[in-house]
């Protein structure tokens, strides 16, 4: 099974300080640092989708 994340760009994990490896795997509600693997629990808003993590325009939608 094929599982959905995004790449959280320009942010730094707290835990160990490194730029841009930290991922959001909206289904499970988690942010994970790819370098030391901590892990943070989210909350994200059902009525506004995911679009909100893209940048506008990047899925299809209007520029």
């Amino acid at each position: 099974m094929v599982e959905i994340s995004h790449l959280l760009d320009e942010l730094t994990c707290a835990g160990c300080g490194t730029t841009n490896a930290l991922w959001l795997y909206p289904v499970r509600g988690v942010v994970e640092c790819r370098e030391c693997g901590e892990k943070a629990s989210i909350l994200l808003d059902p009525l506004d989708g995911f679009d909100s993590i893209d940048s506008l325009g990047s899925c299809g939608g209007d520029s």
